[in-house]
């Protein structure tokens, strides 16, 4: 790319593009994709359908380059992120990808907390391996908070061929103290479930208890209840355990969104970002399972060292 040295590979970058119409955002994909098959590595572009199409127009096909729907990326990105963590930790021989991701035109969906905060655990989630990201703004159409939090998600920025760094860029663990990466609010209805645990004897029927409360307050796809249900007692086992009982459940369930609440009131969990990482064999995985099996789990302290919450949602 123009003033700069190209994409360097086999290490991490997450690059905003600032494109003002289809023929830069063309020629910043076309620059990305090229260096990505140039690599040998695996390319993919998430875009809407009349996107792709003129993707596959202007870069025709290839047999490392797949084409996607960025909505299948938008409806669970949490759940994608964390796939590709296990795809590049625990392959047998090296793999490099390099994606784009192309917005609607009209981003509406792209402007809630959790895919900001998606945009930002990229960056912790996927740093330690050979993984190159393209993230496309149109700046005639995307709203300011959009392009504000592109600048501060993303360590470089690309806009008309020339790539720097991000003098907004907030590294994740800062993010995520912003009012941008905010844990949402109590939820404006009373809870289905609201129980206190003990010791571990109590977990089987704060499971039910869970399980009971999805089954019938929510149409959501059984997988999705079923990684919510586990990812709530995985927090559960982890508050018993690491942190100190007796630990409070409290559960809202709506037709499209399950919300759970887990408090215990030991010390607090360090690093609200636990679990993001690759887990260590010998070390806790909990928190790690949980990210993985539901829409995102919010982690905070309540100081001085008196309780930590854990809000998961589907």
């Amino acid at each position: 790319m123009k003033g700069t040295e190209a994409i360097p590979a086999q290490t991490f970058t997450h690059d905003l593009l600032l494109h003002d119409g289809p023929d830069q955002l063309v020629d910043g994909v076309r620059a990305f994709v090229d260096q990505g098959l140039r690599s040998g590595g695996q390319v993919l572009i998430h875009g809407t359908p009349g996107q792709l199409d003129t993707m596959r127009d202007a870069l025709g096909t290839h047999a490392r380059l797949d084409y996607g729907l960025t909505s299948d990326l938008f409806r669970q990105p949490m759940s994608k992120l964390f796939a590709t963590q296990r795809l590049l930790a625990e392959s047998p021989y090296p793999v490099e990808l390099w994606a784009v991701g192309i917005p609607s035109p009209t981003p509406d969906r792209a402007m809630g907390t959790r895919w900001v905060r998606f945009e930002s655990l990229i960056n912790e989630v996927l740093a330690p391996y050979a993984f190159h990201a393209l993230c496309a703004y149109d700046t005639r159409t995307a709203p300011k908070r959009l392009i504000a939090t592109g600048r501060a998600t993303h360590p470089w920025i690309t806009s008309q061929g020339y790539r720097t760094t991000s003098p907004e860029y907030l590294a994740p663990g800062a993010f995520h103290c912003t009012a941008w990466a905010r844990v949402p609010g109590p939820v404006d209805m009373r809870p289905e479930v609201n129980v206190v645990l003990h010791g571990m004897r109590d977990l089987p029927r704060a499971r039910q208890l869970v399980a009971r409360a999805a089954a019938t307050g929510s149409s959501l796809p059984r997988d999705e209840v079923v990684g919510f249900i586990t990812a709530v007692h995985e927090v559960l086992v982890n508050g018993l355990t690491h942190g100190l009982p007796p630990v409070y459940l409290t559960m809202w369930a709506k037709p499209s969104t399950l919300t759970c609440r887990v408090l215990d009131t030991g010390p607090g969990i360090s690093d609200q970002l636990a679990g993001c990482t690759y887990p260590d064999p010998a070390g806790p995985k909990g928190l790690w399972l949980a990210r993985q099996l539901c829409g995102d789990v919010y982690v905070t302290n309540f100081p001085p060292g008196g309780s930590c919450s854990v809000l998961l949602t589907t």
